[in-house]
């Protein structure tokens, strides 16, 4: 890609992206600082709760000379939402992907890992051995590394028959439980960004149907083509992928109880306690986040369906969104 094109992309973004408007919007720090403490230990918060925690910290911010704004907390909840940083359903308030990128660029300028170059390597050499095996075509090849790691599993096994126990090194220890997490931390946010791509691509078919302006059944049958295609999104696909793992019994159990054994061991000394919490609840944060795009799919595909109803209804040729 070509400077020019380069150039043009990150104004872009710069301009439009709602995680450079809140880094670069002049109360940035004390918005990322009261968020993550206010979600410090919960998904979702409560409309109500989050304007009374964030009335006390207005008014200490103020008698500190921190903020001069007379602006009250419902407004900055309303404007903060409407700026694309935290997601509000049945009064209940989380953060969006925008905002969980913005607080991982800030985390991570204070906590960059120089020690984790031969981590990154590993899982790089396993997704690059996993995928030649997966996309070989030649049942000979796939045998052949299929029995180079069935002679190293072998090996392993004879080791520890023998009473041979390798282990991980205090470093390589640290180097690995930190990737865990940081890589946790990303999946969690995969699914934000599915329920932000849903909602986009709910906008989109709104102005779509709106300025096509055809006939009952043109636009009945725009909408079953539309909702197919909700399905088929990137956002779609992905968000069924991780359901898919997350229904899987026997694979949900094991991680589970991977994590909690992980989080037993001493190694788990070198998380903070917001990241051992974390790890900890993972799985049903998880659970929890997947739910709520299924009830944001639900009620977008029901929306949808009523929004053309009530322009059909109305006889109108064009729609208006409520």
């Amino acid at each position: 890609m070509s400077f020019h094109e380069l150039n043009a992309r990150f104004r872009r973004l710069h301009k439009e992206h709602a995680a450079w408007k809140l880094l670069r919007s002049d109360n940035a720090p004390l918005i990322l600082a009261f968020v993550a403490d206010l979600f410090d230990e919960t998904g979702d918060i409560a409309f109500g709760r989050a304007k009374m925690a964030l009335d006390t910290e207005l008014e200490l911010w103020r008698e500190q000379g921190l903020l001069d704004s007379q602006v009250n907390a419902s407004t900055y909840l309303r404007e903060w939402i409407q700026a694309g940083w935290l997601r509000e359903l049945d009064n209940q308030l989380g953060k969006t992907d925008a905002l969980e990128i913005a607080l991982r660029f800030c985390r991570q300028l204070d906590q960059r890992e120089t020690n984790a170059t031969a981590s990154h390597l590993r899982i790089v050499q396993d997704a690059v051995r996993d995928l030649s095996m997966a996309i070989n075509p030649d049942p000979k090849a796939r045998m052949a590394l299929l029995e180079t790691r069935k002679a190293q599993i072998q090996r392993e096994l004879d080791e520890l028959d023998a009473g041979i126990v390798h282990e991980l090194s205090e470093a390589e220890q640290r180097e690995r439980i930190i990737e865990i997490y940081q890589l946790a931390a990303v999946l969690t946010g995969d699914f934000r960004r599915v329920e932000d791509e849903i909602r986009h691509i709910d906008q989109n078919l709104r102005v779509q149907m709106i300025e096509s302006g055809g006939s009952r059944g043109e636009v009945i049958l725009n909408l079953l083509e539309q909702e197919q295609l909700l399905a088929d999104s990137d956002a779609g696909r992905a968000f069924d992928g991780f359901f898919q793992l997350l229904c899987d019994q026997d694979r949900g159990a094991e991680l589970r109880e991977q994590l909690k054994a992980i989080l037993s061991r001493p190694a788990v000394n070198y998380l903070n306690e917001q990241q051992a919490r974390f790890l900890g609840k993972l799985m049903r944060e998880l659970s929890r986040e997947s739910e709520r795009v299924f009830q944001v799919r639900r009620r977008t595909e029901e929306n949808l369906r009523q929004f053309v109803e009530s322009g059909v209804a109305s006889g109108a040729t064009g729609m208006v969104v409520s």
